[in-house]
């Protein structure tokens, strides 16, 4: 639930004011044979062939988009553009802050395409649809369907036959550290964020969730849980999320989590076997939490790759 309330009056006069101009412009709609119909989460839109000036109003869009080689004009983001797309971001305008987009921002950019979510979106799509054709997938790719949200991104942005490649990319890369591992099954995993007053287990539904699971890792009981992406679970309930591996899920620029050397120091974790054995690796929350889409996933499997390297002597 999000509250749409624009910050004062006067704001939110210009954006109805901008949007009914919008709305009612002089500029005649463009030839049916400059678009094509994409069917989504909320019906059906008109796009342009080859969209020109997208925004993104989430991580997972703007990943699928920059993994597709198309450039946003503009993004929402959390706080600040996620850390693992580097420099891709670089010139993209920042439209608000997660899923909050500033729709006079947003209308000044002139974008012709606007790529977001349903469970995110859908209370503001009418408003969206009048600045541009918005397509929205039905989830965020918070569970298992991300592949999906990328195969709807891809056809709207005209990118369908390379994201044939990403995902084939994917997949290899998925095998390739199978085979690293040996037997993936036998390793028991354990995805947590711990901050002062609150431990998150990621489970089986979540978006990493999804990652571990295509390479085969086994969970820990609590967190092999299809239908709630993330648990919120009390600080002794050890038994519960000890594994073979913890990867501990950190952001520095969010107060009160747990970075690695505070959950190995603390009296309570440190009885943990994998706190025991050095088999904690810290990874970040843009990645594992907020990223979504296929940058991400494939981020997930170095993580994965690095922390096994690293425990094991650099033998996996």
């Amino acid at each position: 639930m999000f509250d749409w309330h624009y910050r004062n009056i006067a704001g939110g006069l210009a954006v109805v004011t901008l949007l009914a101009g919008c709305q009612a412009g002089s500029v005649a709609p463009p030839p049916a044979d400059s678009t094509r119909t994409i069917d989504h989460a909320m019906g059906n839109s008109q796009i342009p062939l080859v969209p020109q000036r997208v925004v993104t109003l989430d991580t997972a869009p703007l990943d699928a988009a920059l993994a597709l080689g198309i450039k946003p004009i503009g993004t929402a983001v959390y706080g600040q553009p996620p850390g693992y797309l580097g420099n891709r971001v670089d010139g993209i305008e920042i439209i608000g802050d997660g899923n909050r987009p500033d729709l006079e921002t947003t209308l000044a950019l002139k974008p012709d395409l606007i790529l977001g979510s349903a469970i995110s979106h859908n209370r503001i799509y009418d408003k969206l649809s009048q600045i541009a054709p918005t397509i929205l997938t039905e989830g965020s790719g918070r569970a298992h369907d991300w592949p999906e949200n990328l195969q709807l991104y891809a056809e709207a942005l005209g990118q369908s036959e390379a994201v044939d490649q990403l995902l084939q990319d994917y997949r290899q890369r998925v095998q390739q550290l199978q085979a690293k591992i040996g037997q993936p099954q036998t390793l028991e995993i354990s995805v947590l964020l711990v901050s002062n007053d609150v431990v998150r287990a990621y489970t089986t539904g979540s978006f990493s969730g999804s990652v571990l699971q295509d390479v085969g890792f086994s969970r820990t009981p609590v967190q092999d849980d299809r239908q709630d992406y993330a648990l919120e679970l009390s600080r002794e309930a050890l038994d519960t999320l000890d594994s073979d591996y913890i990867f501990l899920i950190y952001s520095a620029s969010r107060p009160g989590r747990l970075s690695k050397a505070d959950f190995v120091a603390d009296p309570i974790w440190s009885q943990l076997e994998a706190v025991q054995q050095d088999n904690v690796c810290q990874v970040d929350n843009d990645v594992w939490i907020a990223g979504r889409n296929v940058l991400a996933a494939n981020q997930i499997l170095a993580d994965v790759e690095a922390c096994l390297e690293f425990e094991r002597g650099g033998k996996l």
